[in-house]
């Protein structure tokens, strides 16, 4: 059974639906199709972890294909926010086109302004050549301001990269959080670029548990591991379509300025 709107806001374009009052939420855990379908999968496994509650849905007529999703007698919007406690965790079931990009990654921030929500967290991979020889992942972290820097303090093994390019929504949402003053933290892993990497979401779940204190396992995860890139094959494919689109080629490239 679908559950009623008791609130509708739009913002750029973009409709969020709420099924639940969204407030009281200090992380925001933004899991989107990307490399190695890391945030995806970090997003799948918290929600089902924790068993968050579908609060939020999100929708474009215009920027998303016309799709709704199907799951136990529910019809759910294509990008959705879970929450449990004051953690809430944004996932989408189709990749975001690169058109769509600009207007999604500053709705999403400027609705997290509105809410009071003081980290937004993003989760993604960094493409890494020599993954396949890593018994574990590497684990990095961006931060758009000091306080989110301090958040990062508690990340152990955990370094700053020392220099790169971000392409896509991430990287729009860095910006503007920091445009905003909202504070978001970018954790990234060492992934595969076009192989869905549970391995790599394991490392940035972990990472997660230290900075909310959420205490996920990631055991499912890595026992699953095999499972999981079987069913998200058909996801990494069209993100890789997406990608290409997006130039995301220029992150495996360093920057032409050097300090």
């Amino acid at each position: 059974m679908n559950s009623s709107i008791v609130y509708s806001e739009e913002i750029y374009g973009w409709e969020f639906l709420e099924f639940e009052h969204f407030e009281d939420v200090k992380f925001m855990i933004v899991g989107l199709p990307d490399v190695g379908l890391v945030g995806a999968i970090t997003g799948m496994h918290l929600i089902r972890s924790k068993d968050m509650s579908y609060t939020v849905g999100i929708d474009h007529y215009g920027a998303l294909p016309p799709v709704v999703i199907m799951n136990r007698g529910r019809v759910l919007h294509p990008i959705r926010i879970y929450r449990s406690g004051d953690v809430a965790a944004l996932i989408t079931d189709v990749p975001i086109l690169p058109a769509a990009i600009p207007s999604f990654s500053a709705a999403v921030v400027e609705y997290s302004r509105r809410r009071g929500i003081e980290y937004i967290i993003s989760t993604t991979g960094v493409g890494n050549p020599k993954r396949l020889e890593q018994e574990k992942p590497s684990l990095y972290w961006l931060a758009s301001d000091k306080k989110a820097s301090l958040l990062a303090s508690s990340l152990r093994m955990a370094s700053e990269p020392e220099q790169g390019i971000i392409v896509g929504p991430y990287a729009i949402i860095l910006k503007e959080a920091m445009k905003k003053h909202v504070h978001n933290l970018v954790l990234l892993a060492d992934s595969f670029i076009d192989i869905p990497d549970p391995e790599a979401a394991a490392v940035i779940v972990e990472g997660i548990n230290s900075i909310t204190g959420l205490n996920v396992s990631v055991e499912e995860l890595i026992k699953q591991a095999e499972e999981i890139k079987l069913r998200m094959r058909d996801l990494m494919k069209e993100t890789k379509a997406v990608m290409a689109r997006m130039g995301k080629e220029m992150e495996y490239r360093a920057p032409i300025l050097y300090t």
